[in-house]
């Protein structure tokens, strides 16, 4: 809490000399929201597959203009296999990129990579895990994982507020049935007792609709952001979209734990230059820690 008191003071005071902010009586939370809320996302950055104008030098603009329009606070990217697939990111003013800070997992944490706001976040914690039975072991597939899977986390403070939470990132198999149920039940267990009683933001592309056994799990034990947003969910009823040629899926998710309230959930369908930034639109929400 040593930051709330004076950040929030001097924004606000700056604001109200400048005529830029009124507070009206009774509703002083709609204003503090603008200072205390967190724009959370996730962001599928498809790897390096593609030719042109789909191919990934020509689609960092695009990415980075997603992020700086939208303000991402905080967000988990997913199919960031190379390196120049994340510096272009690290290198925009006021970000910082962390993927578990576990050197084992070299070649690996890249691809489910967090990034977030240094000016709004403090790094307390962080680890990564595979998505196996063997967790703790780099690369080790499970189940009937098509491809190794991974989850990255951390555990933030936020300046602003002082409030303590943690986020995990993950893209689920594509091809596994039992790989994806049971990935995402390790993750929620991990969380459960690692949170031990903290806010949980849970961000990720999971290769699941809503109407699946994964979503059903999932939605059970974390609430699906887009469903409990205080102000109706906004964008189109997909997220996967493969540039445009192929069947839409929505597979890309956030979801909340207790103790974070949802004001607004976003799919966002922005065109940049008549071109997309990726395969998966990006899906943000705006939340408020209690």
């Amino acid at each position: 809490m040593r930051a709330i008191s004076f950040c929030c003071l001097v924004i606000m005071t700056a604001l109200l000399l400048g005529g830029c902010l009124s507070i009206g009586y009774g509703d002083p939370e709609v204003d503090l929201a603008l200072f205390t809320s967190l724009r959370v996302a996730t962001f599928n950055v498809r790897g390096p597959a593609n030719p042109p104008p789909n191919d990934q030098k020509s689609r960092e603009p695009r990415i980075r203009k997603i992020i700086e329009d939208n303000r991402f606070d905080l967000f988990g990217v997913q199919e960031a296999f190379r390196e120049e697939q994340t510096a272009h990111i690290e290198a925009m003013p006021g970000y910082a990129r962390i993927d578990g800070g576990n050197k084992a997992f070299k070649g690996w944490s890249r691809r489910d990579s967090i990034f977030y706001r240094t000016d709004r976040l403090e790094v307390l914690d962080q680890g990564i895990f595979m998505l196996s039975e063997k967790p703790d072991s780099p690369g080790s597939k499970g189940w009937d994982c098509a491809e190794a899977r991974l989850a990255v986390w951390a555990k933030f403070e936020d300046k602003v507020t002082g409030k303590i939470f943690y986020l995990y990132n993950t893209h689920l198999d594509h091809a596994g049935k039992l790989a994806k149920l049971n990935g995402a039940a390790l993750i929620v267990s991990h969380a459960e007792k690692n949170a031990a009683g903290c806010p949980v933001i849970l961000t990720g592309d999971f290769n699941s609709t809503p109407r699946s056994k994964v979503y059903a799990h999932v939605s059970s034990r974390l609430k699906d952001a887009a469903k409990i947003s205080e102000t109706p969910a906004a964008g189109p009823d997909i997220t996967f979209q493969a540039f445009g040629k192929s069947r839409p899926w929505y597979v890309d998710y956030i979801f909340v734990s207790s103790g974070i309230n949802v004001l607004s959930h976003r799919i966002i369908d922005t065109l940049v230059d008549g071109q997309y930034p990726s395969d998966h639109f990006p899906v943000m929400a705006e939340l408020i820690l209690e």
